[in-house]
């Protein structure tokens, strides 16, 4: 099932992105403004159970385009879902802050 949407991301909480199993090409982005670490990673059907081995998107902007979940995460067996979560302790001391993720997949 096709996708394009912004999708909210709670502090602590790991939210899956897509709408099904998607092998096609993923375009996502960081898509809020605010001072947001946010962690992305993808598994084979489950929730993510740790912190181990996700991608770190750090400002607006930051994402891919074009980019299939198996080149952006080769290490992960049968991937198909992506999950995103705003990591609970920022660097900066500002906090940390919910994320919006923009997404878009065939």
């Amino acid at each position: 099932m096709a996708k394009n949407a912004r999708v909210a991301c709670p502090v602590g909480v790991w939210t899956k992105l897509n709408a099904a199993d998607v092998a096609t090409d993923i375009s996502l982005m960081l898509a809020n403004d605010v001072a947001v670490s946010l962690q992305v990673t993808a598994t084979g059907g489950a929730v993510p159970t740790d912190n181990v081995g996700p991608l770190e998107l750090l400002r607006y902007g930051d994402g891919w385009s074009e980019s299939t979940i198996v080149e952006k995460f080769p290490g992960v067996a049968a991937a198909v879902n992506i999950y995103a979560k705003p990591r609970e302790n920022q660097s900066a001391g500002a906090g940390a802050a919910d994320a919006v993720v923009s997404i878009s997949h065939g």
